[in-house]
């Protein structure tokens, strides 16, 4: 689990004035203030990747198990299971 210190830093973005102004409404929607939706946006994000370096983690030690190294490999194995339906 991501865990985040309360100490706080400013930092300066550029963003497409529509992008900022969609982010605005969807705040305003949810009685939130800018930094609150970029705060909750980037949890988000994080855990999203996160989760997703696992997924990864796991494919790669999968793929190991079964001597899968290259594209080519996968491809074979493909080809196998569509033949073997």
């Amino acid at each position: 689990k991501l865990v985040y210190t309360m100490k706080s830093k400013v930092i300066n973005i550029s963003l497409p004035e529509s992008l900022l102004g969609d982010i605005d409404q969807s705040a305003k929607q949810e009685a939130r203030t800018r930094s609150d939706f970029f705060r909750q946006a980037a949890r988000s994000y994080l855990a999203s990747r996160a989760e997703l370096d696992l997924l990864y983690k796991y494919g790669r030690t999968q793929a190991k198990k079964i001597g899968v190294k290259t594209e080519a490999d996968v491809a074979k194995l493909v080809s196998e299971f569509r033949a073997g339906r």
